[in-house]
């Protein structure tokens, strides 16, 4: 599942931060994600990333409508620098799937285990005193899978961010752009910050449909 592959969110690891969130999508879409990152050694520069998800998607295959449901898990290490204006990170790491493909023989290309190693790139960076640019690129390879999200934003109030967001995904046998609206950042506590997105998915082969979600994150 492409979308499942959105594991990480929009902030630098401290100590350690908890993350998470869910989206959908029409055709009855969806995905959710909890995960840990942070310095669990004293090594400076390293980190250390854990995820899982659990999703759902359909797409067309040869006049047939393929449903797939599963689970993933990521155990990444990488390295990442903050400064007073941003940060940059990178990491690689073992990721695991297990799909389960419905009508059954549907689409062995995507059914059953695979192990891949996960690349993931990403980072933020704040210009003009009130705007940042920020993105995130993963290439899964195993499955050959690749998503990749950049956001431009403002930030309106406190600790707050709003713009615009463009996501593409894909794997030899299925692509995908959406784009939207997201606001993020929102301060629920002093350690938890909350974010909502949404906006317009095209699927080839498919209509176009709306897409959204959340995503939380809990620095400590």
């Amino acid at each position: 599942m492409l979308a499942s592959l959105a594991t990480s969110v929009w902030v630098p690891a401290h100590a350690g931060t908890l993350f998470g969130g869910a989206s959908f999508a029409g055709g009855g879409e969806r995905s959710e994600y909890v995960g840990v990152t942070g310095s669990a050694l004293p090594v400076p520069y390293l980190t250390q990333k854990f995820v899982v998800s659990d999703y759902h998607y359909s797409y067309g295959s040869n006049g047939t409508r393929v449903t797939v449901n599963g689970q993933a898990a990521e155990a990444a290490l990488g390295l990442q620098k903050g400064w007073e204006t941003g940060w940059a990170e990178i990491t690689a790491g073992a990721r695991y799937r297990y799909n389960r493909v419905s009508p059954e023989g549907a689409d062995n290309r995507s059914d059953g285990g695979e192990w891949g190693l996960a690349l993931t790139v990403l980072g933020q960076q704040e210009f003009a005193q009130r705007w940042l640019v920020n993105g995130l690129a993963t290439y899964n390879f195993g499955p050959k899978a690749y998503w990749a999200r950049g956001r431009v934003l403002y930030k309106v109030f406190g600790k707050a961010w709003a713009g615009v967001e463009l996501i593409k995904h894909g794997d030899p046998y299925y692509r995908s752009t959406q784009g939207g609206l997201v606001v993020t950042g929102i301060p629920v506590t002093q350690t938890v910050s909350l974010g909502f997105f949404g906006g317009v998915k095209k699927t080839a082969g498919d209509p176009r449909a709306f897409y959204g979600g959340l995503e939380l994150s809990k620095a400590f």
